[in-house]
């Protein structure tokens, strides 16, 4: 890592709105499509998001997308969503071991704790809630952890961008 500041996001419903499709599946208004192996995606980059991924590179953080997925799928998406050109990594579920932690990080997601999906993204950075106990759980998670609203495509009501204080706050914490 470069600094000291890793500012750890999730891709689908965060970044990008992501739905699987089939070849004869009408691509929707204001979403990309690719094929690979078989398996079409519908892509729409969340409109902030581009905006929010510039703002944290300008302030000389690490942007690392951490996801349940494959990593090389994710790049890929991310790539067609004009959206990897600030990451310094796509770190997915095949990444093996526990990723080293900067001093001072935060988890940009659009799920919270008590989801699977989620916690598994913390055992990624070396949490395990049930190792943990229930209250340091719920400590880390309100002092590295920002919820963002769900994107599925269209209208970003709750842009990326409104949490930028937040983030910047939470790393100087």
């Amino acid at each position: 890592m470069k600094n000291g500041k890793t500012v750890f996001v999730d891709c689908n419903d965060t970044l990008i709105a992501v739905r699987h499709a089939s070849r004869s599946d009408v691509v929707p208004d204001g979403f990309k499509s690719i094929e690979r192996g078989g398996q079409w995606y519908h892509i729409q980059a969340r409109p902030s998001a581009d905006a929010f991924l510039k703002a944290l590179a300008e302030a000389g953080c690490n942007i690392v997308v951490l996801t349940g997925g494959s990593s090389r799928i994710q790049h890929l998406l991310l790539a067609l969503a004009d959206l990897d050109e600030e990451l310094d990594q796509v770190i997915g579920c095949e990444g093996t071991g526990r990723l080293e932690l900067t001093p001072s990080w935060v988890l940009v997601d659009d799920l919270q704790g008590g989801c699977s999906s989620f916690e598994e993204k913390l055992a990624m950075l070396g949490f395990k809630r049930k190792e943990m106990g229930e209250a340091r759980y719920k400590a880390l998670v309100e002092k590295h952890c920002i919820q963002c609203q769900s994107f599925k495509g269209g209208d970003d009501s709750s842009p990326l961008t409104d949490l930028l204080e937040k983030v910047r706050t939470q790393l100087a914490a």
